[in-house]
Parts: C-alpha cells; sequence; structure tokens
C-alpha cells in the first residue's frame, strides 16, 4: 500500500482553500484536518473542503496522532510560532511565504526543525512551476546566450477595508513581504541569491510599504531589477534578458507558459501548464521530502529561504521599514 502523508491545515482563510484543493490532486497526500481560532470557521471550511477533524488548539492538533504534516497559512506575524508548536511536535512544516517576517526568525525555525528531524520548507510555489523549470531549462541551452539581467514586477492595488492586515504595521504588512518576495525569489533562481549590492527604494505610509523598487547587482555584472506594490497596478510578467534574447513569463509567480524571444525578434510559445491551480507541485515536492526522510527539500532549501529575508532584512533598514518583531 502506498504511504500517504496525513495533512492538516492551520489557518482556513483565502490561501488555504486554494492549498485544500490542490490537495485532491495529490495522491500521495490526505486533508485530514484544520485548526482554527473558532469552532463556527474551522466548521465551515472542513464542510468545504469533506475534513473530517476540527481542532480550536494549535496546541491539540499538534499532539495529535492524526497529521504527519501541516501547511500554515496564517498572517505572517504567526508564522514562528506556529510553526513552532508544530516542530516542536515532531510534525512536518510547509509553511507559507515569507516563512518568517525576518531571517532571525528562520535561523530559529530551521536550527529547531534539524534538532527535531523533522522537515521544513517555505512554501514557495512559484519555484515548483513547471515553466519556470523550463526557463531554466532554455538558459542553460544557451538559447538567450549568456544571462545579463532579470525582471519581475508582482503589484496591485488593494484597499484597507479589502485587507486591513496588508496595511498594518503591527502585521507586517507592506508590499516587500507580501509579494516583494516573490521578485526576489525569481531572481535568485536565475542568478543566484549571493547579490554584490542592494538598491531600494519605498513609498512608505503608516509603516508599512506602498510601493517599493529594489535594483540587485551581482559579481559578475548581472543586474535584477524587482518591483512590488499594494497600491499600484503594473503588469506581473517575468523577463530574464541574455545577449542573444530574452523570456517573457506572463504572470511569472504562477506562470504557465514562457515566450522565448531571439535577437531576431522571432518568438516561440512554450506551454507549460501546472497540474491544477498551481499549489500542486509544491504539495508533491514536500510529500516526496517527507516520504523520503529529508528535512528539507533541495528546490526550496531553507538556507535559500534564509538568504531572501536577509535580503529583505537589508532592504527595510535601507527604506526605513521596522516591525514590531524585529528586536
Amino acid at each position: 500500500m502506498e504511504k500517504i502523508i496525513r495533512w492538516g491545515i492551520v489557518g482556513p482563510g483565502k490561501i488555504a482553500n486554494k492549498f485544500a484543493l490542490a490537495m485532491k490532486n495529490v495522491k500521495e497526500a490526505e486533508l485530514v484536518a484544520v485548526v482554527s481560532r473558532t469552532m463556527e470557521k474551522g466548521k465551515a471550511f472542513a464542510d468545504k473542503h469533506n475534513i473530517k477533524n476540527v481542532f480550536t488548539s494549535y496546541e491539540e492538533m499538534a499532539k495529535s496522532e492524526l497529521i504527519d504534516a501541516v501547511y500554515i497559512s496564517t498572517p505572517h506575524p504567526f508564522h514562528k510560532p506556529c510553526a513552532e508548536i508544530f516542530l516542536k511536535a515532531k510534525k512536518h512544516v510547509l509553511c507559507e511565504k515569507p516563512i518568517c517576517v525576518n531571517a532571525k526568525q528562520a535561523k530559529e525555525l530551521y536550527k529547531l526543525s534539524t534538532e527535531n528531524g523533522v522537515f521544513l520548507m517555505e512554501a514557495m510555489w512559484t519555484r515548483f512551476l513547471p515553466a519556470i523549470k523550463e526557463a531554466q531549462k532554455v538558459v542553460d541551452s544557451g538559447e538567450i546566450g549568456e544571462l545579463r539581467g532579470v525582471e519581475a514586477n508582482l503589484c496591485y492595488s488593494i484597499t484597507s477595508e479589502e485587507d486591513p492586515k496588508i496595511f498594518k504595521n503591527d502585521m507586517a504588512g507592506g508590499s516587500l513581504l507580501d509579494v516583494g518576495v516573490y521578485g526576489l525569489n525569481f531572481s535568485a533562481i536565475f542568478l543566484g541569491d549571493n547579490p554584490e549590492s542592494v538598491i531600494a527604494t519605498s513609498d512608505i505610509n503608516n509603516g508599512v510599504d506602498y510601493h517599493t523598487n529594489v535594483l540587485i547587482k551581482y559579481p559578475n555584472g548581472t543586474i535584477a531589477s524587482v518591483s512590488s506594490a499594494t497600491t499600484v497596478i503594473k503588469p506581473g510578467t517575468g523577463y530574464i534578458y541574455g545577449t542573444r534574447g530574452y523570456i517573457s513569463l506572463p504572470c511569472f509567480c504562477g506562470a504557465q507558459k514562457l515566450i522565448v524571444v531571439n535577437c531576431n525578434d522571432e518568438e516561440r510559445d512554450i506551454s507549460k501548464p501546472s497540474i491544477g491551480d498551481g499549489f500542486e507541485e509544491e504539495i508533491i515536492e514536500a510529500c516526496s521530502c517527507i516520504l523520503s526522510g529529508k528535512t528539507e527539500s533541495d528546490v526550496m532549501p531553507m538556507n535559500e529561504s534564509i538568504r531572501i529575508l536577509e535580503q529583505m532584512d537589508y532592504i527595510r533598514n535601507q527604506i526605513g521599514l521596522k516591525f514590531p518583531f524585529d528586536e
């Protein structure tokens, strides 16, 4: 009989709904529990997704023999304390991005997962998409020549009425942690995570960044441009630039295809859809690692998540953005 990883969801919000739907497409996974602060909300989520067990205490679910792993989708400041509860109970953890609000917190979680011999990974779904993997193959083939730059914009416009926490400093709100993390990951996939210099500028209001632009230079001279916003609409296309052409990925963070353009402006489209809503691939990776006895992923290792957070810490220091959790 094929072994199944039994999952619980921590924080039944909007993203958790997407995760729950994706779980149905992964044969190695079964969603068996959800925990919410209120029974009413937990029960509603459980009924919607046919989940058998509802908890109102994180500690009680962590102690339960019903689950092997959890997916954490609480607001940013609660990622670390929630993950700590489950790691200490020797449950495997897949935590939404950013895995913590700063690098110090992430290092502490990494140490805890290692000490307890359990799996820990940031749920950066972009890393596992077929279209991203195909773009890596095209770059490695030399088709667009020597890699010289990356551009990634992920910007949207929302009001505080639609999502209050995005506009609250004590909730680690703002665009950088919410969506800028995708652009920084996109840059790291193709250019690495050890830049020579990082320069950032931002529009900050009431302790959160509404719009942040970042320029990253690498030791070999390549440059990345990353933009994030919660009050500005820009195309979400990602670009990978070479000396003999470039790759365009519409909606790069959830890319389903790529367009390769050579130096003669000749284009070819490559369709590489994900299995379902895009979360399946990261769930498959997590299950595969857990079943193999691994404590982290080779595709999204914890040291990579920590280095991205170090970049965001540095950017926040540049733009003068501090959270209560940074103490």
